[in-house]
């Protein structure tokens, strides 16, 4: 092969490109009509939101050729889930597995207006991970009024943001904080695929695949004390790294 060749596309390549513009195309529109729908059934319905935006991002998931897969079970709730965050895909695949979860965002995705009423739509719950005496205090709101301590499993990026490809960042301690303070067990899951399905910055570039959602065993909190946040994050993140390794 010369020096500068060029690598021929055959068909099988042309049809995985084709494929994933119609992709793209699919995903904004579905995010186009998901998001305002979302946004007005759950102000007339209070908590139906929630419902709209699983069936959404489901259908909009098939129509990509993405296939949600469960693994365990994601208990009886009230508890803090932490899970890997690997891709925006994520946040679909875990509403799919579990119909019951809120998910705890930063504070800055609040800003955007369409997405920030969605949000609020669906119960989620803003964190300002840049101020740690003003996330300690949302944290300690949320343990008073119940928002950990409902029917309903507060998910916690414990990341922090959506790591590299092929790579776990640290686990921060505030989901562990809340689950101690309101003495809630903490749910490891493992999330695998979603990062092949959907990079981090692939611009919706979806590709057709299976994402995986792993319930593992959960971590009980009752007895520990805020000292004991580090051996906990550990544990869980050691937990957490092992399952989503696993091909």
């Amino acid at each position: 092969m010369c020096i500068g060749a060029r690598r021929r596309t055959g068909p099988t390549d042309t049809r995985r490109s084709v494929r994933a513009q119609v992709n793209r195309l699919t995903v904004v529109v579905g995010v186009l009509v998901v998001l305002p729908l979302v946004v007005v059934v759950g102000r007339v319905r209070p908590g139906a939101g929630r419902r709209v935006a699983r069936r959404g991002a489901t259908l909009v998931a098939t129509l990509c050729g993405v296939r949600f897969a469960t693994l365990g079970r994601p208990g009886p709730g009230g508890s803090v889930v932490v899970a890997n965050h690997s891709s925006p895909m994520d946040i679909p695949a875990l509403l799919w597995a579990d119909p019951d979860v809120r998910f705890l965002a930063a504070a800055d995705l609040f800003r955007v207006p369409l997405l920030a009423s969605a949000m609020r739509a669906i119960g989620t719950l803003p964190i300002d991970r840049r101020d740690h005496d003003r996330a300690t205090d949302q944290l300690d709101r949320m343990t008073a009024r119940g928002a950990a301590g409902g029917p309903d499993d507060l998910v916690v990026f414990a990341e922090g943001g959506i790591a590299p490809p092929g790579r776990m960042l640290p686990f921060k301690t505030g989901a562990f904080v809340l689950a101690i303070r309101a003495a809630r067990p903490v749910l490891p899951v493992a999330i695998r695929g979603s990062d092949r399905v959907l990079a981090p910055h692939g611009r919706l570039l979806v590709r057709p695949g299976v994402v995986t959602v792993e319930f593992l065993d959960p971590v009980a909190t009752v007895g520990l004390t805020i000292d004991d946040r580090h051996v906990l994050r550990d544990h869980v993140q050691a937990v957490v790294r092992t399952a989503a390794d696993t091909a």
